[in-house]
């Protein structure tokens, strides 16, 4: 018997077929706020104004100590210089999005669009102050560790650690800051760190838990390293073949935000009749230094070898 090599398709029962918006939007994920959450927040200062903080510096002139051979003698006084070192806000970010009085009304009343662009224009916003405040890498040259040619090694990151203990920093208030791509390819490639005939590892260590030690996802933390606690960020520098990541004391830092309302971030929104729609505005107003530039320690890598 013949059967019909015809029969209906989508394209014939276009007129039919219906279409159907899940109530699932897909949403951008951002880095975790490990600088901002690290680093010396002066926001409290700058509640009532200003532009400009001051911050003394009574470390880079020290002390010299003296000797009496003679008693009874007149002492010699000492008059280290003090150093003002000067926080500016002088940043203001935004991201403005306009909705027009059609799109109001024929949008799809399933979705919460300020909702939804709210998070994400506050995750995008955050994401700029990490990466402002990494950028400051720029300015750590007293004590810098490896090289954009090559990976980290063993004992870059134990040159770093030296490097600020011999400065007298607490090892309690350091923290180190990979980009994953350091973190992951090359200092979890050290064998010192995953090889239990080295390392001493109870037959576990990073290859069992990818971590050195508990972590924590929800702040990015991997684990400690020497005692030091590790955090993994996409916005630690990565450009040009070249990543710089720290280890730093959260002095070596500071930022302060000046924003409106004592947010991070301030929302605001208006019906602009001169646009016949909805305009909505995320801003947020902040300033970043480097106040103390010896309490961080800049680990150069190459993000174009592979550890094999």
């Amino acid at each position: 018997m013949a059967v019909t090599s015809d029969p209906w398709d989508a394209s014939d029962l276009v007129a039919y077929i219906s279409e159907t918006w899940t109530p699932m939007t897909l949403e951008e994920w951002f880095a975790k706020a490990v600088a901002a959450n690290f680093f010396t927040d002066l926001s409290p200062f700058a509640v009532e104004g200003s532009d400009i903080f001051h911050v003394p510096d009574v470390f880079t002139n020290a002390f010299t100590v003296t000797s009496q051979s003679t008693q009874g003698a007149e002492v010699t006084t000492a008059d280290p210089v003090s150093v003002d070192v000067t926080l500016v806000i002088d940043k203001h970010k935004y991201i403005a999005l306009l909705l027009g009085a059609v799109q109001q009304v024929q949008v799809n009343k399933v979705y919460n669009l300020s909702e939804i662009y709210g998070r994400k224009a506050g995750g995008t916003l955050m994401e700029d102050l990490e990466a402002t405040i990494f950028a400051e890498h720029s300015n750590i040259t007293t004590n810098t560790t490896g090289d954009t040619l090559s990976v980290i090694a063993e004992v870059d990151i134990r040159v770093a650690l030296e490097n600020l203990e011999t400065l007298d920093f607490p090892k309690d208030e350091l923290a180190f800051f990979f980009h994953p791509y350091c973190f992951y390819v090359q200092v979890l490639n050290i064998a010192r760190f995953h090889d239990a005939s080295i390392s001493g590892w109870d037959g576990g260590g990073v290859i069992k838990s990818g971590n050195f030690g508990p972590g924590n996802m929800a702040t990015a933390l991997k684990g400690a390293l020497y005692g030091v606690p590790v955090f993994t960020s996409s916005k630690v520098v990565n450009t040009l073949n070249s990543v710089r990541n720290l280890l730093a004391h959260r002095t070596a830092i500071s930022f302060a935000h000046q924003t409106p309302g004592g947010s991070q971030v301030r929302f605001q929104a208006e019906n602009a009749i001169r646009n016949l729609g909805i305009l909505s505005v995320w801003d947020t107003i902040y300033g970043v230094k480097t106040t103390r530039e010896d309490a961080a320690v800049k680990l150069s890598a190459s993000n174009a070898f592979i550890a094999s």
